[in-house]
């Protein structure tokens, strides 16, 4: 159990690693950033893997509460995806866009615990918004619900697969909007695809 100084030091590592990627700080550069000697950063954490570990762990709990806060107060399953959309745009607009490869690369234990959020919470998500929104006619009925939604997260994924989508010219923001709308018109009703329209010229 993490106390409330130990927290306040993972919250600002997380904000360091997406701001600046994982590889570009050293642990001489995490200690300094949270205002501590690297032996007091070192008798937190016994590595820079321990430590991005642990910031990955915690981020993920609070990706799930927001989540769950968010399904919860949606009115419905199209302005669930809406308030999505606008969590995740402010999300890309600070995460370095090497943040996914440099746990990829360096960081397999976290990588795999990210992969595992994905396949398993975020699938359920998606999931149960597919059938929301089937339920209330705002979605197409006449699609695989587990196909999917396991589509869409590869989709969003692969958006930072460098080797497709070089950063620059392409950017995280870009790229993410152009999969959230494109997935969305794919899924939705007739009668959906009025209310998104409405929905999106709120969002923008």
């Amino acid at each position: 159990m993490l106390t409330e100084q130990q927290q306040g030091w993972i919250n600002r590592v997380a904000e360091l690693f997406l701001r600046f990627g994982i590889k570009a700080l050293t642990m001489d550069d995490v200690a300094r950033e949270l205002g501590i000697s690297k032996k007091t950063l070192y008798q937190f954490v016994s590595s820079k893997d321990d430590l991005v570990n642990r910031m990955v762990e915690s981020h993920i709990q609070m990706e799930r509460r927001r989540s769950e806060m968010i399904a919860q107060t949606a009115t419905d399953a199209l302005d669930e995806m809406m308030l999505v959309i606008r969590e995740m745009m402010l999300d890309m607009q600070t995460m370095k866009a090497n943040f996914i490869f440099d746990l990829q690369k360096y960081h397999r234990t976290a990588w795999d615990q990210v992969k595992m959020y994905q396949q398993d919470y975020m699938y359920k998500l998606v999931a149960d918004n597919l059938r929301r929104g089937v339920q209330d006619g705002l979605y197409r009925d006449d699609f695989d619900v587990d196909v999917v939604a396991r589509l869409h997260l590869g989709q969003v994924f692969a958006i930072f697969d460098e080797s497709w989508f070089p950063k620059p010219p392409y950017t995280l923001e870009v790229l993410f909007n152009e999969c959230m709308i494109g997935y969305l018109y794919s899924i939705v009703s007739e009668s959906g695809r009025k209310a998104m329209v409405e929905k999106l010229q709120e969002l923008y």
